[in-house]
């Protein structure tokens, strides 16, 4: 009896530690400082693209159509682009990339990749395609999201621009219309590992090599953030042309994939603010996730300490938030 009392306890201290373990995984955002406005006092609308690099939070504001770089104490700003009609500017800019301090730029009124270092024009090429998610540079490579009804990404080598060769794999829906605009991807690197592809509307990622071969894919449909959104989407799975899109963002660092996440609560009230945090080296393993104190976020990046968001509740925002340490990821 004694014996049975024992493994009884045993079993219900280890259930316990699981139990706790769990809720240790799920980390309730702070604000540390937040910014609203630019120098001339006006707000920020409507943040698109974030990145950090080298202890700048670059910015990109779709109804502005410029991008700024701002300190990570988010004390300085800086402009990298003016919206303008002139070719030294960005008429209509979806989304960009930082690479060696030079800044990328998908000009849709354009139709082009414009870029710029030190705040200056340097340079710009024609795209035969391209849509408005994540992009990635690998040196003199750009892996620019592009989806047709038969591929996901362009290769693209800026000593040779004009050569945009279609790579990438797709989901094949029942029409070529709705399978292209079910698969629009978020073209991330990841240095020693190669490319990673992050669907918006389906529960995988592929990886590639660096020349475009596809290596394999990671189903993340088990994560109940997910799983909730998946069974939201199969409801609209027969219209045609739209798609419930539950990845809203995704941003690679320091061997951990991020993805801004839907969700719905009880109350069926929508909700993005959610970002779940995954191991690359594990399989992508869910590590933590992060829930963001306000409602809905556009946009994020990440640095190897924290979190940059834009929220878009009442008046755009853009949050600092201190990641989990290492050791308790």
């Amino acid at each position: 009896m004694n014996r049975a009392l024992f493994l009884i306890l045993i079993l219900l201290c280890l259930v316990s530690c699981q139990k706790n373990k769990r809720q240790s995984d799920l980390t309730y955002c702070k604000i540390e400082s937040q910014i609203e406005t630019y120098p001339d006092s006006s707000f920020f609308s409507d943040i698109t693209c974030m990145v950090y690099d080298k202890g700048n939070v670059y910015v990109l504001d779709k109804k502005r159509g410029d991008i700024v770089a701002l300190s990570d104490d988010l004390q300085r700003m800086e402009y990298v682009t003016h919206h303008g009609a002139a070719p030294y500017e960005t008429t209509w800019p979806f989304t960009f990339n930082v690479q060696y301090d030079t800044v990328y730029v998908v000009d849709f009124g354009t139709k082009s990749m414009k870029k710029f270092y030190g705040g200056s024009f340097c340079g710009d090429f024609l795209l035969s395609n391209a849509n408005e998610n994540r992009f990635s540079l690998r040196d003199s490579l750009i892996y620019l999201s592009a989806n047709t009804d038969s591929t996901s990404f362009l290769l693209i080598d800026t000593r040779h621009p004009d050569r945009q060769v279609p790579k990438g794999e797709v989901v094949q829906e029942k029409t070529a219309f709705k399978t292209v605009i079910s698969n629009r991807k978020h073209i991330l690197y990841a240095e020693g590992k190669g490319i990673f592809s992050v669907s918006d509307c389906y529960p995988y990622i592929d990886q590639y090599t660096f020349d475009g071969r596809y290596v394999r894919r990671f189903d993340i449909s088990s994560i109940p953030v997910i799983k909730a959104a998946m069974e939201i989407s199969e409801k609209q799975a027969n219209r045609e042309k739209s798609v419930y899109i539950y990845i809203r963002d995704a941003y690679l660092a320091d061997g951990h994939l991020y993805l801004l996440c839907s969700s719905r609560t009880d109350q069926n009230e929508y909700k993005v603010n959610t970002i779940l945090d995954l191991s690359v080296d594990e399989d992508m393993k869910l590590v933590s996730t992060y829930m963001l104190p306000h409602d809905i976020y556009s946009s994020f990046c990440v640095s190897d300490t924290y979190l940059f968001a834009a929220q878009e509740v009442d008046e755009t925002t853009i949050e600092k938030f201190k990641l989990r340490d290492d050791a308790e990821r």
